[in-house]
């Protein structure tokens, strides 16, 4: 484990290669079996549909959840073992079982990896608490059970026949009787009318040689309760990424600032949009942070943190690696090579995706075609002239002014030039483009962009800078 690292990939395969007892803090805001599939809604001005999957939550009894149950089935000195069994014979082969033994061997490791002092905190919602903290209590022991915490939020709709549900649940484990907790750096300031009140009455009570009825407030603030009210990041919040799922940065600073001390490292293993790497690097810890999705890693490298320079393990470095994703992890491979295009986002969808990998809108409208749309396809294979044919069907079918159809090699048949010297041509600002491009990850790794239009940020709709000077058909 690196600290100051962001790891691509599932946070079991990372977190099974790591040593014992080397992470302080634990924060996770996994997946909470909420049969939601969550996107990232993008500009959509003249682009048609804009939004990219950012993860699905709905979970299926399948030959992997089989194959997971049968491993802590046969497993008897597994920590998990024994709850995972039970559910079993309560849930049967079903999604929340299939959920459940996802997180449980995520949870056994994530145990492992933690100090004597570390805690752990599992972000979670009603869906599922109750089973999570059967399973954590069997992992952790129900003796290192230190809190429920409820974050209290205001704002949303509500629902007709139901109280309106305004809280998420925050399990706080620790691994160890002797934990870390600082709590004069979290407690709750109080107001003067309170301090200067109170103060009055003790001295009183003091002249007087009376029992003391109260005590004086702690001038750092009150002993923060188990129930927190921190608001959640508003539609205009400067704070606010457009990801889906996205927690304030205030709630995760309280956390780091109670459960860890500076220099100390804090692990995220879903660490989605970053907000916990950005408080733990504010706050002076060393962090470690792991997702699945490369748009994520992106989002933290580069709207985050606005640090290109952070080392990231797991994201194709080089042609051989790229082969490695697109043959062993070929969705992880699409959505990571449509981000190498400037101003794409990977499609909503990856199955019955309509021969559509990516999107991305035209910063300015060309003066010869009544659309903004650009899409992409990427092939992680052998080049097919059958396949780029079709894709570029799609884009007519599409009405899109230009597409990328990305390959792992160069295309230079002949074939493959005149299907796309057959698309013609478009014109933004004056330059003439070709409506159909052709690119290679290979080009990527050396440097090279496809000549493209300058696209529109997916995530703002502002124009993006060139990177590149290369413009037109040339």
């Amino acid at each position: 484990m690196e600290p100051n690292t962001l790891y691509y990939g599932d946070c079991l395969d990372w977190m099974q290669r790591w040593d014992d007892a080397s992470v302080d803090l634990i924060y996770l805001d996994p997946p909470f079996n909420s049969k939601t599939n969550y996107n990232i809604l993008y500009s959509t001005a003249g682009g048609g549909q804009a939004q990219y999957r950012a993860f699905d939550d709905t979970w299926h009894w399948d030959e992997a959840a089989a194959d997971r149950y049968a491993m802590f089935e046969s497993a008897a000195g597994r920590p998990a073992h024994r709850v995972i069994v039970g559910l079993y014979h309560i849930l049967g082969p079903s999604g929340m079982l299939a959920y459940l033994t996802y997180m449980a061997e995520r949870l056994e490791q994530m145990h492992r990896l933690l100090k004597p002092t570390g805690s752990l905190y599992l972000h979670c919602d009603p869906t599922m608490s109750h089973y999570l903290k059967l399973v954590m209590d069997t992992i952790f022991g129900a003796d290192k059970f230190r809190n429920e915490v409820a974050w209290c939020y205001r704002g949303g709709g509500v629902p007709k026949s139901d109280f309106a549900r305004k809280h998420d649940i925050i399990f706080r484990y620790s691994k160890s009787k002797s934990v870390t907790f600082n709590v004069d750096d979290v407690r709750i300031p109080y107001s003067d009318d309170v301090m200067n009140s109170s103060a009055s009455r003790y001295d009183k009570s003091y002249r007087t040689n009376k029992v003391y009825e109260g005590y004086r407030p702690n001038k750092l603030g009150k002993h923060p309760e188990d129930w927190w009210t921190i608001q959640p990041i508003m539609p205009s919040s400067s704070e606010r990424m457009g990801y889906p799922t996205q927690k304030p940065l205030a709630l995760l600073e309280r956390i780091i600032k109670a459960s860890s001390n500076p220099g100390d490292i804090v692990l995220d293993p879903f660490c989605g949009c970053g907000t916990s790497i950005d408080a733990a690097r504010r706050l002076g810890r060393h962090w470690v942070g792991i997702d699945i999705s490369s748009f994520a890693i992106d989002l933290i490298r580069e709207r985050r943190l606005l640090d290109t320079t952070i080392p990231t393990h797991g994201i194709p470095y080089d042609l051989a690696s790229a082969r490695k994703l697109a043959a062993e992890q070929p969705f992880n491979f699409e959505s990571w090579a449509v981000t190498r295009l400037p101003g794409f986002a990977p499609n909503a969808k990856q199955i019955a995706d309509g021969g559509v990998d990516g999107r991305a809108t035209l910063a300015e409208q060309p003066s010869d075609y009544d659309s903004r749309l650009a899409l992409a396809q990427i092939k992680g294979g052998k080049f097919s002239l059958s396949a780029l044919r079709d894709f570029i069907g799609v884009t007519d079918r599409d009405r899109a002014a230009l597409g990328c159809y990305v390959t792992l090699d160069p295309v230079n048949t002949s074939a493959a030039r005149r299907a796309v010297a057959a698309t013609g041509t478009v014109t933004v600002a004056g330059y003439p483009y070709r409506r159909m491009q052709l690119w290679a990850i290979s080009d990527y790794f050396e440097g090279r962009l496809p000549a493209l239009p300058i696209m529109a940020d997916p995530y703002t709709g502002r124009a993006l800078q060139p990177l590149l000077s290369a413009a037109g058909t040339r």
